[in-house]
């Protein structure tokens, strides 16, 4: 593919930066790939767009960070488990980032009837979530829902080794919309940095965790077809402690998000 090739794994790593640029390109033309060719259905295709783009870079970076990840365990190294893949880390952030700069730009800056015809499935999502939000929006529901989604990302990975980047792409794209509408109600543009204030309490959280959760199922999946290796427990013990921390990050997201429903 291309972009294995214009962007190496271990350069992604060393210069994250590249990721983003990467979210930013890759999403937009994605995007309007969809929009010529796929218009009844863009937001989904958008994302399965990404997701096919995507898939090689991804792939080749879990099967180096399990390596990597067999040779720290090993050494003894680093101790401390989200440090060992903090790297990893910050190319998902950095691309999801890209995503969510792109999305919302062009949903800011496109015509009324374009962004709509963009962005539709997003913008129903939206009013859906919108429209359940009432009393029954408890933390419970709020709980089940985001950790539904994490184990989404948790067995996508795992399956098909970077299959997460789909939820997260998805995801990124809703947020962008959610982020660009309240920007457009509270003064366009200029008002994109004070609109995304509202969502990192709980969003930030989330999202984190689906990363974590991703990346956990990739290493376990990872480790399978190294399953030789004399690491390999200790990466699949260390995996599920990843998910567990996950699911501790979004109880706390949960929590924020509850008592800001309740305000």
């Amino acid at each position: 593919m291309v972009l294995e090739k214009l962007v190496p794994v271990r350069f992604a790593l060393k210069n994250p930066w590249v990721m983003f640029v990467n979210g930013i390109v890759i999403s937009l033309t994605c995007l309007f790939i969809s929009f010529f060719v796929f218009e009844s259905s863009v937001g989904l295709v958008t994302t399965l767009l990404i997701t096919i783009a995507m898939m090689p870079f991804m792939l080749n970076l879990t099967i180096y960070h399990e390596a990597r990840e067999e040779e720290i365990i090993a050494a003894r190294t680093e101790p401390n488990l989200i440090r060992r893949h903090g790297d990893i880390l910050k190319v998902y952030t950095a691309f999801f980032l890209g995503m969510i700069l792109s999305f919302s730009l062009a949903y800011l800056l496109l015509p009324e009837a374009i962004s709509y015809k963009l962005f539709r499935d997003q913008i129903d999502t939206i009013n859906a979530i919108r429209g359940g939000a009432t009393f029954a929006s408890t933390f419970e529901r709020i709980l089940t829902n985001n950790i539904g989604v994490l184990l989404l990302s948790f067995f996508f990975s795992f399956l098909f080794g970077a299959g997460a980047i789909f939820i997260l792409s998805w995801n990124a794209s809703v947020l962008s919309v959610a982020i660009g509408s309240l920007a457009k109600t509270i003064g366009g543009i200029r008002a994109l940095p004070i609109a995304v204030l509202p969502f990192l309490p709980h969003g930030s959280l989330e999202i984190l965790a689906y990363f974590i959760g991703g990346i956990s199922g990739g290493l376990i999946s990872a480790a399978i077809t190294r399953r030789a290796s004399k690491q390999f427990w200790p990466v699949v013990r260390d995996s599920l402690g990843l998910l567990v921390i996950s699911v501790l990050l979004l109880v706390v997201a949960a929590i924020i998000e509850t008592i800001e429903i309740m305000m």
